[in-house]
């Protein structure tokens, strides 16, 4: 079950992604569009990463402790 919503989530991710980039290059112009759209997917990267390393952090956290 959490598989399938992860996946769905991921699908609905990227189709918001895809649709404001395609409005944005409507209305803003190419570069601009593709500047947010690989500045949206790099954040999101970078997000992931930065959730990891404190999820990491706390879990050694409470291995010192226990």
């Amino acid at each position: 079950m959490g598989d399938e919503r992860q996946a769905l989530a991921v699908t609905l991710g990227l189709m918001r992604l895809v649709g404001g980039v395609l409005l944005l290059r409507e209305t803003a112009g190419v570069w601009a569009a593709f500047g947010v759209g690989v500045g949206l997917v790099l954040a999101g990267y970078a997000a992931l990463a930065v959730a990891r390393e404190i999820a990491v952090r706390r879990w050694a956290r409470r291995l010192r402790r226990g």
